[in-house]
This record gives structure tokens, C-alpha cells and sequence, in this order.
């Protein structure tokens, strides 16, 4: 009985150490994409027959069909996503050029001791800018990060996704 009741304590110590942290706000992320730029709001919902073909035909997760989108003036969007990481949600902002291609990737919010690895210069990110969509493996196209292989595959899973939003589900 006694084991019993250390289990909810141990679960409280180990939830702690999993906080979110906000490395940006969306507004910031916003401007380093495409800094000075009109944005106007383009959010809309995929159908059920688009957002199961996505998840099959492209092999991404997905946790809802809303899309949060903006129009970028003078050409391009952005689109906030999220995606599982290790133990928690990375939120984070695309942007795509009209031509297809991933123009940027800012991360919102990420798991402390995660955040380090999102910043511009990580290679991960690297390479994943101006990917276009299709059917190529996000594990295959980011390289590993000790520690953190799994959220860069999955926010690298999640890039793919948007790109084929992108590329195959814009609203006319």
C-alpha cells in the first residue's frame, strides 16, 4: 500500500522538470520571416477526405484540420503549427515563398533544455530551408541532435505537413 501512494510524488517530481519555455512570441517570430510585412489572416479547415489523404499520402501526424495562417503581402505564407516533441508540444511558425519553398522556421514555445537547439544557426535547421513539399523523410533529411532527436523530427515531420498543405490545400 505504501508503494502505492509514492507513485502520484514521483510523477509531480518528474513533471517539474518538463516546463514549456517561450523562446518568442508569435509577433517576433512574425517579423524574422518576413520582417515589415502586411499580414493578413487566412486561417481555414481542411475537409476529412483532405485531411486523411494528408496523413496518408504524406505519413505526418496531424492533431487537428484547422489550419492558422496568414497571406504574406507582396507574396508567401506563414502557418502555426504544433507538434509532439520528446515529452511535450513545440510550437512553432513556417514560412513558404510562393514558389513552394520553406523560406524559414522560427520555434514559439519548446520544452526547457530543449531551447538552445532551436536556434538559427542549428544544423537541423539548416537544412530544411528551402525544402519543397513531397514525399522525402524528415528523419532522413535533419540531422541527429543528442538529445533532442526526436522533437527535430518531428517539428521536421511537421514542416512537411505544411508544405503540403501548402502545395495541395489552399483555399482559392
Amino acid at each position: 500500500m505504501n508503494r502505492l501512494l509514492l507513485v502520484p510524488a514521483v510523477t509531480l517530481v518528474a513533471a517539474q522538470y518538463a516546463v514549456a519555455s517561450d523562446f518568442q512570441t508569435l509577433e517576433q517570430a512574425q517579423q524574422r520571416l518576413y520582417p515589415g510585412v502586411k499580414l493578413t489572416p487566412a486561417d481555414f479547415k481542411l475537409t476529412p477526405e483532405q485531411f486523411a489523404q494528408l496523413k496518408a499520402e504524406y505519413k505526418v501526424p496531424s492533431f487537428r484540420p484547422q489550419v492558422k495562417a496568414w497571406r504574406v503581402e507582396g507574396g508567401g505564407w506563414l502557418f502555426l503549427d504544433q507538434v509532439y516533441g520528446l515529452n511535450d508540444v513545440v510550437t512553432y511558425l513556417v514560412g513558404i515563398g510562393d514558389d513552394g519553398k520553406l523560406r524559414g522556421l522560427e520555434v514559439l514555445t519548446c520544452t526547457d533544455g530543449y531551447c538552445d537547439l532551436y536556434s538559427p544557426s542549428s544544423a537541423w535547421r539548416t537544412r530544411l530551408l528551402q525544402v519543397m513539399h513531397g514525399r522525402w523523410d524528415p528523419a532522413e533529411k535533419v540531422p541527429v541532435v543528442s538529445g533532442a532527436t526526436q522533437s527535430c523530427v518531428h517539428v521536421a515531420e511537421g514542416v512537411k505537413k505544411m508544405l503540403a498543405i501548402h502545395a495541395r490545400f489552399l483555399p482559392n
